[in-house]
């Protein structure tokens, strides 16, 4: 998967940003890192086997160090201006880069990060895939938006996240997200990237195809 390197304009400055751009469509896949305060970046494992199971599909795909990471501009911003990010790279991806389709994935903080973008811009989004949510990192809404489907994915072993904290989340949630529990899976999923792989994999091929 060829990326390129470029700089997103955002509310503090520039974001650091990977590029893979597709020639066959007009569709993308925006995927978020975990929490900058423990070392999260665009460069994340789960992140990157994101996107590179998105580019597989034949999407574009984009991922952004948050302000404050690496060479992107600002500071931590507790999840507020983290969230200003989010809709910058959404909005470069649908102005700049042309997306009409944008399906938005994020892990553990950028699960929140994302969740939180996609609540505030339904119209921007057509997908959304949260990766072990940290609903202790952020203010985790009760609704999600109607427009279209949600995935959340999560290991039952998790060790950084607590998984009862999710279930209740995913189980007071309206409308229904759809729920996939990795059973003895943990917080990074080692062992299991290639599990959570083919399950991102199948949702967006559900979502590319129009079946069900």
């Amino acid at each position: 998967m060829a990326e390129t390197a470029i700089n997103i304009p955002a509310p503090a400055g520039t974001l650091q940003a990977s590029l893979h751009q597709s020639t066959t469509n007009n569709s993308g896949f925006l995927m978020c890192h975990p929490h900058p305060l423990f070392d999260g970046t665009m460069h994340n494992k789960v992140v990157t086997t994101a996107t590179r199971t998105a580019a597989g599909l034949g999407l574009s795909t984009l991922r952004f160090n948050f302000r404050g990471v690496g060479d992107s501009s600002g500071q931590h911003d507790q999840g507020r201006g983290e969230t200003d990010d989010v809709l910058a790279a959404i909005r470069y991806a649908r102005q700049t880069l042309g997306w009409q389709t944008l399906y938005l994935g994020g892990f553990s903080f950028g699960a929140g990060m994302a969740c939180l973008a996609a609540c505030q811009q339904p119209d921007w989004v057509q997908g959304l895939f949260l990766v072990a949510p940290a609903v202790h990192h952020f203010d985790a809404p009760n609704q999600l938006p109607f427009e279209f489907d949600s995935h959340v994915y999560m290991g039952d072993a998790d060790e950084v996240v607590p998984f009862d904290e999710v279930d209740d989340w995913v189980a007071r949630l309206v409308p229904q997200p759809h729920w996939h529990v990795f059973s003895d899976g943990g917080h990074f999923f080692h062992g299991r990237l290639t599990d959570l792989k083919q399950s991102l994999q199948q949702d967006l091929q559900t979502l590319l195809t129009g079946t069900s």
